[in-house]
């Protein structure tokens, strides 16, 4: 009963350090930023669309951030990152209840935190952190469901397969790292031949239909997208220097783990041993925690696709387990305690050091950063501009993403945003719509209208406005704007 009442103990005061690590992250980004981060921004013009799919990604992040948005306003997408955080590490601690046992399955979540992708990008929601609940769900939901073979299992695999699937491609490498460890298991693998397998697999088919459609209806828009974002290298540096690029960050991205660790006095042999961990448990642990990641070095090597570093994000939910295999335990109470004590500091040392990142530098910098734009100031001044030439409201603001974003998300008619001035990126928009509610463009560099936005229409009125910026010293923002009017009138 003491063993019982100690393990408990320890599991929880992990998810105590765990839930102020998310508040923590949640409150403090919140109120430090005056405008809302890039990607979310992004996310928030898509999800108003309810599209089955966007020029760069799948859908599901964006509905899920707009229907925060909807819910909490700013802080909504704030709190949606950190929700997901605290299911991926829920996920995390279940596999590790079935693989490892209580104590190590906490050990195995707690020291997540010491892992980049847990911190210091989560107050910015985006697709790679959308993924993270989804691949942990799954990776435990295949553990289950090659023990015991059921249809829920599979079902609940192909389920979070699917989805996601629908929050970012990546989600295939994943499922390849199954198939793999799927062959080296000799019971496992005759589940092939069974009908549970396959209902899971035809769940996630069935899920993904939607925007496999959308995809052909729009020529694979998010896959061109990709590869140009991922292009650029050839030769030695395409094969071999990229994917070793890749593999080298995602090492460092695991440097503050290596420090707590170290701080915590657990580089000693003593507490390590080989054959403590079952050695199937292991071997799961290795096929699903690191082969992702080596699987899309070894794509990318054999066909000289680019990496994106953050692409990482998900693939390492495992990394607390893979450790916590080869510790020792039961712990000593005073190794615990110190443990979770100098998490606590260095969960406090990284939050405060993302203030000052957030709050402070732009005071040090000629340009602001994005959390650091006069979003609302912009939206009022532009909308009464289009309000006085038009006497309209406003429907549709052509410009890149950024200020069209910004625009969709503080004018006060939620406009739609003609990405780039191309109705292929923006196929919420046709040119009916357009001429009929015409188009408030807007662009920050030369007085000209740009190409990419002249074709719009003839221009009614043209100028631009200046803005202080709400933080920092640099000079202020100059912004050019120019009116295709609709073709009616709104007196």
């Amino acid at each position: 009963m003491k063993g019982i009442s100690a393990l408990g103990d320890t599991a929880g005061k992990v998810w105590l350090l765990l839930l102020i690590n998310a508040l923590l992250w949640a409150l403090l980004p919140w109120l430090s930023a005056y405008s809302l981060p890039l990607d979310v921004v992004e996310g928030l013009f898509w999800g108003q669309e309810w599209q089955w799919g966007y020029y760069k990604h799948p859908p599901l992040p964006s509905w899920l951030v707009q229907l925060s948005w909807l819910a909490l306003a700013d802080l909504g997408p704030f709190l949606l990152s950190q929700l997901t955080i605290l299911t991926t590490l829920l996920f995390v601690w279940l596999l590790g209840l079935r693989l490892l046992g209580g104590e190590k399955a906490a050990l195995g979540t707690l020291l997540l935190l010491g892992v980049y992708y847990f911190t210091w990008p989560t107050p910015e929601y985006n697709h790679n952190i959308a993924q993270m609940p989804f691949w942990a769900a799954a990776t435990y939901f295949y553990h289950c469901a090659i023990t015991d073979g059921r249809y829920r299992s599979w079902l609940l695999v192909g389920l979070f397969a699917g989805l996601g699937l629908l929050t970012k491609y990546v989600m295939v490498v994943l499922l390849a790292a199954m198939f793999l460890h799927l062959l080296t298991q000799q019971e496992a693998r005759k589940q092939l031949l069974r009908w549970p397998l396959w209902s899971g697999v035809l769940l996630m088919a069935a899920i993904f239909l939607p925007h496999l459609l959308w995809l052909i209806q729009h020529d694979f828009l998010p896959l061109s997208y990709a590869g140009k974002r991922s292009g650029g290298a050839a030769g030695l540096e395409a094969h071999l220097l990229g994917p070793l690029k890749f593999l080298l960050v995602q090492l460092l991205d695991h440097l503050p783990l290596v420090l707590l660790l170290a701080a915590s006095g657990f580089f000693t042999s003593s507490l390590w041993c080989r054959d403590q961990a079952d050695v199937q448990a292991k071997w799961f642990l290795f096929c699903l925690g690191l082969g992702p990641a080596l699987l899309t070095a070894l794509g990318a090597g054999l066909t000289g696709t680019g990496l994106r570093d953050m692409w990482g994000t998900p693939m390492w939910n495992l990394s607390g387990l893979l450790l916590a295999a080869w510790l020792i335990t039961p712990l000593a109470a005073l190794q615990q305690k110190k443990l979770l004590r100098n998490t606590l500091v260095m969960v406090l040392l990284l939050v405060m050091l993302r203030l000052m990142d957030m709050s402070l530098l732009p005071y040090l910098k000629d340009k602001p950063s994005r959390i650091a734009w006069p979003d609302k100031a912009m939206a009022v001044e532009l909308e009464k501009i289009w309000a006085d030439q038009t006497g309209c409201p406003l429907d549709i603001v052509a410009s890149e993403y950024w200020l069209g974003g910004l625009m969709a998300l503080r004018a006060s008619t939620q406009p739609s945003v003609l990405i780039d001035g191309r109705l292929d990126y923006s196929p919420w928009i046709d040119e009916a719509r357009l001429t009929q509610s015409g188009a408030l463009l807007i662009w920050q560099q030369g007085d000209e209208v740009p190409t990419d936005l002249a074709w719009l229409g003839a221009i009614a009125a043209q100028g631009a406005i200046t803005l202080d910026w709400p933080m920092g010293s640099a000079a202020p923002l100059q912004l050019h704007w120019a009116v295709v009017a609709p073709a009616y009138s709104c007196d």
